[in-house]
């Protein structure tokens, strides 16, 4: 199952710089859970801004140059579309950023997405959809605490299917 898990803010923006604008634990232990011993599927620049493939997980890297990755360890570089096949865990997740988001949104079958309550500067945003193609599985409001700086939203779509 082709899954997307992001966090965008009030206006889907989702990150400054290569950098993602808030720091919410829970949302760093959902990614977690749902991503554990699963493959994710991520940009360069991603790859980059988190600095090391992610530990119990599949990493999957698109790039245009894969040279230019040789730095890391315990990553799968892809330069095509070929970074869709093959995969061997329950689920694959497109894991950013916003040019991978764009690219696959319309294969995806499930999105996991953290809606947070600000509005932040970015020069990378999520694509647009059409609600209206997704059904609304589940949806938990959180306020913010100690450990999250503000109020937030899980959300989990599943695509509705032609008949």
């Amino acid at each position: 199952m082709l899954s997307l898990i992001v966090a965008y803010d009030k206006n889907k923006s989702i990150g400054q710089e290569n950098t993602i604008p808030w720091r919410i634990k829970s949302d760093m232990l959902r990614v977690k859970e749902l991503t554990t011993n699963q493959t994710i599927i991520m940009g360069r620049k991603t790859l980059d801004s988190i600095g090391r493939a992610l530990p119990n997980r599949i990493n999957r890297v698109l790039t245009r140059d894969e040279n230019s990755l040789n730095h890391y360890s315990n990553i799968e570089v892809y330069t095509d579309d070929s970074i869709l096949e093959n995969i061997e865990t329950e689920k694959a997740y497109i894991f950013g950023g916003g040019t991978v988001y764009s690219k696959y949104l319309h294969k995806c079958d499930e999105m996991f997405i953290t809606e947070v309550d600000t509005v932040v500067e970015a020069d990378t945003k999520f694509p647009e959809f059409d609600e209206n193609d997704w059904d609304l599985i589940s949806r938990e409001e959180f306020s913010k605490d100690e450990n999250n700086k503000f109020n937030f939203v899980f959300m989990h779509y599943k695509r509705k299917r032609k008949e």
